[in-house]
C-alpha cells in the first residue's frame, strides 16, 4: 500500500508542477491566486486522503483545474481590461 500511495503522490506532485507552469506562469497569474489555487488542491487532497484513504485522483483533479481555468480566464479578463 506504500508503494502505491507513492505513486499517487507521484502523479499529483506532476499535476501539480505542470499545472503551475502551464496556468500559473503561463498566463501570469498573481501570487495570490496561486497560493488559492494551491491552497484548494492541499485542502482537497488532505479531505480525500482521509475519507477514501488513498490519493483518488479522478476525485482530487476536476475541482482544482476547474479553479485553474476559471482563475487564469478572469486574469486574462483584468490584463486586457487594464490595455484600454
Amino acid at each position: 500500500m506504500g508503494k502505491v500511495l507513492l505513486l499517487q503522490f507521484l502523479a499529483l506532485a506532476l499535476y501539480v508542477l505542470f499545472t503551475s507552469f502551464a496556468f500559473c506562469d503561463g498566463f501570469k497569474l498573481h501570487t495570490g491566486r496561486k497560493i488559492l489555487w494551491f491552497i484548494a488542491l492541499l485542502a482537497i487532497s488532505v479531505y480525500v486522503l482521509k475519507n477514501v484513504g488513498y490519493f483518488d485522483l479522478a476525485l482530487i483533479l476536476p475541482i482544482p483545474s476547474l479553479l485553474a481555468v476559471l482563475l487564469c480566464s478572469n486574469e486574462l479578463r483584468e490584463a486586457k481590461a487594464k490595455k484600454q
